[in-house]
Order: C-alpha cells, then structure tokens, then sequence
C-alpha cells in the first residue's frame, strides 16, 4: 500500500512525501508560532502550528484554505509510475509506527458509541475483498481544471481511507483492498466491472460522479453487492436497490433535522416555515409536511406557513412581526440556500421584527456557513443554526491529531474528503469483522460516530396506499445523520444530537 501511494503522490505537485530518516519533532512549539484556529468561525481566519519533517522546523499553516483549490498539475517526466485499472491489490498495511492514535480507534476507548463503533473481539478473521473506485484521472490532459479538482477530491479521500487501514490493522480486522481508477469515465466504469478484483469485492465503495455512481449501483443490485456511495446526496440514481448505501443524507433529511430540532425546543405554533415562488424551496415545504403530517394527524396544532411573492424587489417588503408577535419564543425556518442577498434582507426583518428579550432563532440551510458577504451580526443577534453533514472541530484532540498524522505521512493538511475516507473506511471495516459481506441488513442496528460526523442508516422505502397488502420494497440505505450548527460568539458549533 505505501509504495502504491507513494507512486501515486509523487506525481502529484499537490502533495510531496514526508521524510521522517532522522527526524524528531520538537517538544514544545516555539512562541512566535502560536495556535490561532478558525474554529470554523467565517467571520475571521486562522493558523495552526505543525512540525514540517521535511524542513525540520515549525511552520504556520491555515486551518482551511482561503480560496478552493480547483486543480492538481502532474509532473510531466517525474518517472512516477501513474495508477491505472491493472495497479496490483494493495498489502495489509504493516507501519505501526504511524498509525494515529485517536480515542474511538484505541483499545482504550471509554465511551463507544456502539458496538461496531469500537475494537474488540470481531466474529470474523477471514480478510475480506474490497473494490475502492474512484476517479485519479490517471494520464489526464495537464490543466483540466474539472479532471484535476476531482482528481484532488480522490487523493484526499484515499489518504484518509489509507490511515483507516492502518488503524484497523491494528484492531486485528484484515482487509484485501484493491484500488481502481474510474477516470471519471462512463466506458472506464463499464470495463472496470469486468475487473477480477471488482468481481471478486465483497464490499464496493465509491464513485464520485452520478453517471458512474448508477452505473456501479446497477451491477450492485444485480450481483447483489452492497455498494457505498461516498459523496452524493441524490436519492434517485438507483431504485429498488437494497445494496445501495448513500453516506450523504438527501435535503429531506436535513429538512426534518431542522424541523425534529426545532420541534425539540419549540410549540408547533411558535414555528414558521418561510419560503420563495422556488422549485427547491417548495419541495422542501413538501419535506417539511410530510415530516410533521404524522404529529398533525395526532391533533397536534398546524405549523405556520409564510410565502413571499415576487422577485428580489419585494425582499424589502419581508414582515414577520405577525407570525412572531406576542410569544416569548419564536423559530423560523427558512429552506433557501442559493441567494444570499435574500437571506440577508429576511434576517434584517427578523431582526426588526422581534422584540426586546424575545428568543428568536433562524433555521437556514448547510451553504450559509460558506456565505462571503454576509453580516455576521445579523447571524448572532438571529441565534443563526444550520444543518451540516460534518463538522471538524479544530478544538478537538482527536481531530488535531488526525491532522498531525495526516500531515506527517503526506506533507499536506487534510480536506473534509480525507476524514471521510477514514471515518466510512472504519465503520465499514468493522461491520465486515463482525458480520461478514451482509452489512446492509445490519445498518439500521449498528449506528456510530466517526471524527466529522455520524452514522444513522435508515431502509429508505416509497410510499404504498393505506390498507395496501402490496409489500414496500427497500430504495436503499440512508445516513440520516446531521449535525445541527448554531452560530454563537461569532463561530458555529454543534448543538446537541436530537434522537429521531
């Protein structure tokens, strides 16, 4: 595995391997690098201090990049020898010397989450066969910025899914792991399937792109594999397919989160949903229905509805004060993600809407955190809570230590990409040492929590008529975990998890 990483990071000018023949790390950080995290506050940057290998001194780096990163440049004429569908099926890692010790991985956890969330005695020692498909556009055309970003997003993801390895070999749990490159390819993704190594896989994960991603749903459903979709959060590229297992949870699944959190705190009369003449906003009003129809049929009083007619000129006409007046609390939810000029004027209008002492709180969408012009003011005195899939606590020992190994084995920081890859690889490797190739009949029993976010599998099926004898058929498996983010102190943090 390490010469095959190795190869592939050499011919990468995004990473450049570590050197670790006679270095030591220093035990204190010099004062003049102090720690200054994010905290992923948007408002303000940050540094953290990490011990560079390589120059063999203290160097400041950023906590997250200030721009996105959209592409990777090969080497031409490196001698590096470029992944390709033929790359030999990767050893058990052997380096224990550099496998992080992170609480959750250790045999010293004190506080598993569950089972399959912690080492120790797995029923089965048999190694089993996994296929990692993912797109290393191998032999791409230098200065394709589409092929190289996704390009990036797989190397992360396999540095991660790398050190998960490491760990679980330390647990005892052995694994055959062969890695392939899709190239983003729909004829590539076709011939991979003939693959020995992808025939012979009793777990498949991955690929990136939603062509190839239903591609490979199809054969998994055919040859009744269970497939791990990694990155996309669409719930329609495969139905009736019980073998497909989608780590990211759908956007009704993070509508009922806000709505569950909200509910947790809030009388069914003290919440307004406010939404736009948008096709997405008012699918997500759908979502929310259907999400409180069963508490609604039980007698439980109706939720409040507020629609905003017309275009960016009526934003300035935006008044809750009706909806909000003469109640001591008061949330609104608000499912709009893509205009932040309109999500600026409705938090003006709450803000002018609520009265002194009035508990208000804002429920808005994952793509608010990453919002660049926003009036982070507005976010505070709105009480501000988003839902996130992940979240990386730069406060976190764990976390901090993730990123020190990560940084000592590759010369780089982490991507959210790279804690996915070793979050999906350890629970997943761990469900295998416990029950065998049948994982997907055992999600819904095993949750855990990995370094960035959760993991809560729900069987996913369509609706059927009342009084049907028709049986529902499984769509497939979904994480339904999402963290719930409140901006408090000018940084977001995650709120406690509400049980569904």
């Amino acid at each position: 595995m390490n010469l095959l990483f190795a190869l592939l990071l050499s011919g990468c000018s995004f990473f450049k391997p570590a050197s670790s023949t006679g270095t030591t790390t220093p035990d204190k950080v010099p004062a003049e690098y102090g720690t200054t995290p994010r905290q992923n506050n948007p408002a303000q940057t940050g540094t953290v201090s990490v011990y560079d290998p390589v120059k063999r001194e203290w160097v400041v780096v950023q906590t997250k990049p200030q721009e996105k990163i959209d592409t990777i440049r090969w080497k031409e004429g490196s001698g590096a020898v470029p992944i390709t569908a033929d790359a030999p099926r990767l050893p058990v890692p052997t380096d224990r010397g550099s496998v992080p010790v992170i609480p959750g991985v250790s045999n010293n956890n004190p506080n598993p989450v569950s089972p399959v969330n912690q080492p120790g005695q797995y029923r089965n020692t048999n190694p089993y066969n996994i296929a990692v498909l993912l797109p290393f556009m191998s032999g791409q055309v230098s200065g394709s910025v589409e092929g190289n970003s996704v390009a990036e997003w797989a190397i992360q993801y396999y540095g991660g899914l790398k050190m998960a390895l490491s760990a679980l070999d330390l647990e005892g749990i052995r694994l055959n792991v062969s890695v392939l490159d899709t190239k983003a390819d729909t004829n590539e993704m076709y011939r991979l399937l003939r693959h020995p190594d992808v025939q012979n896989a009793q777990l498949l994960m991955g690929p990136y792109r939603r062509d190839n991603i239903k591609i490979v749903a199809e054969y998994a459903k055919r040859s009744n594999k269970p497939i791990v979709s990694p990155f996309s959060a669409v719930g329609t590229l495969t139905q009736d397919n019980p073998n497909y297992i989608q780590m990211n949870p759908s956007l009704e699944s993070h509508c009922q989160a806000l709505l569950n959190h909200a509910l947790s705190e809030f009388r069914p009369d003290e919440i307004v949903v406010v939404t736009r003449n948008v096709v997405g906003e008012q699918n997500c009003l759908e979502f929310l229905r259907k999400a409180y129809a069963p508490k609604r049929a039980m007698g439980n009083p109706a939720i409040q509805e507020y629609f905003l007619q017309g275009d960016e000129k009526s934003y300035g006409t935006i008044n809750l004060r009706p909806y909000i007046q003469n109640k001591t609390q008061a949330a609104i939810i608000v499912p709009s993600w893509a205009d932040e000029t309109y999500i600026f004027y409705l938090l003006r209008a709450v803000k002018s809407a609520k009265a002194n002492g009035q508990k208000v709180v804002v429920y808005g969408m994952p793509q608010w955190v990453d919002f660049e012009h926003m009036e982070f003011d507005l976010y505070e005195q709105c009480q501000v809570r988003v839902s996130q899939v992940a979240f990386i606590d730069d406060q976190s020992p764990e976390i901090l230590n993730f990123k020190k190994e990560f940084f000592a084995r590759y010369a780089a920081l982490p991507n959210p990409e790279a804690f996915a890859g070793y979050d999906q690889m350890i629970y997943f490797g761990r469900l295998l040492a416990n029950f065998g190739p049948n994982v997907k009949d055992n999600l819904e029993r095993n949750q855990g929590k990995g370094l960035h976010t959760g993991f809560t599998f729900t069987r996913v099926v369509n609706n059927v008529p009342f009084g049907s004898e028709q049986f529902a058929p499984t769509q497939r498996y979904e994480n339904r975990f999402v963290h719930i983010l409140e901006f408090a102190g000018y940084q977001f943090r995650p709120l406690p998890t509400i049980p569904r």
